[in-house]
């Protein structure tokens, strides 16, 4: 039986001049020899770096960022009235997204998500704290209030009907606090 050997060609590349960077002067290369495995591979590389795609993209207008646990007391009747109040938004401009710190792997893809969708200073501001969810502006990133287990599922159908510019029953705001988010976890004192 016979076997194969792979042909790798030698390629010559031609002298070239470029800047060395550790003392801000030209320096001229000498011609190199290079076989075709490795210049296959640096094409290769060099392929899949242009053609790479975001590995996350949203057509989101509104985040609905729900931050849980496993061991809070309020998130299982919050989740139960955040599902039924999803079903009645049911629109493509409205995204759920949960932030969970049940455990380390449980918070570090949160972490991950949370860059994905570019809500990171919702994330740093609450990690930890849970059993609300927030409702986050997807263009400018800004919180526009939150609910919790207190509100009732319309009331939260409707705020978030009504910061995703979709028709609602009735149109809530966050004027008079009524969707108050609770205060920061997490708090850069500057120190």
């Amino acid at each position: 039986m016979k076997r194969y050997q792979p042909v790798c060609q030698k390629i010559t590349i031609l002298p070239y001049t470029v800047l060395n960077n550790n003392k801000n002067q030209l320096q001229e290369n000498k011609p190199k020899e290079i076989t075709m495995t490795k210049l296959t591979a640096l094409l290769g590389a060099a392929i899949v770096t242009l053609t790479a795609t975001p590995a996350f993209a949203s057509n989101a207008d509104v985040y609905v960022v729900t931050f849980r646990a496993d061991d809070c007391q309020t998130c299982g009747a919050l989740e139960s009235q955040l599902k039924s109040a999803m079903s009645m938004v049911n629109s493509p401009s409205v995204e759920q997204v949960t932030i969970d710190t049940t455990n380390a792997l449980q918070w570090e893809k949160s972490a991950h998500t949370a860059f994905d969708r570019n809500i990171v200073p919702q994330f740093n501001k609450w990690v930890g704290k849970t059993g609300f969810v927030a409702i986050v502006d997807a263009k400018t990133q800004t919180t526009i209030g939150c609910v919790s287990a207190k509100h009732d599922v319309y009331k939260m159908a409707n705020f978030i009907k009504s910061a995703a510019g979709l028709p609602s029953d009735r149109q809530v705001s966050n004027r008079n606090g009524a969707f108050k988010c609770p205060t920061a976890q997490n708090v850069d004192t500057g120190e």
